[in-house]
């Protein structure tokens, strides 16, 4: 599939550094996908739980995903959001930073399913 059909992902780059091989890259989409579901649960629970340091931890722990996967909405978000609970400072912008980040996510996990499911099995 193209990448300009995706509004929240862009694979080109990876899919370059895959050298287009279909397993490799249907492997590394998998992955991302599982922790996707992680990040996002793992977003909800520490919130509610004020634990800033680990949301501080996942979220330096997917932020490189947030590059190679071209999410680009999702940088100055993640950005903020790890300074922010990495300094615990300005706190109140957690929450809103919470929910735009996952619900992005959410969408760029039905994309790059969507990718999947357009692969060919090999």
């Amino acid at each position: 599939m193209n990448d300009t059909t995706y509004s929240y992902i862009g694979l080109q780059s990876l899919k370059e550094d895959t050298f287009g091989d279909t397993s490799i890259l249907r492997m590394i989409i998998e992955l991302f996908i599982e922790d996707i579901d992680v990040y996002v649960n793992t977003l909800s629970s520490e919130l509610q739980n004020h634990n800033w340091k680990a949301l501080f931890q996942q979220t330096h722990k997917i932020k490189p995903n947030i590059t190679m996967f071209g999410i680009h909405t999702l940088v100055a978000p993640i950005l903020e959001l790890e300074k922010s609970c990495k300094n615990e400072e300005n706190l109140e912008e957690v929450e809103p930073l919470v929910n735009i980040i996952s619900t992005s996510l959410i969408c760029a996990k039905k994309e790059l399913q969507t990718e999947l499911n357009s692969m060919p099995n090999e």
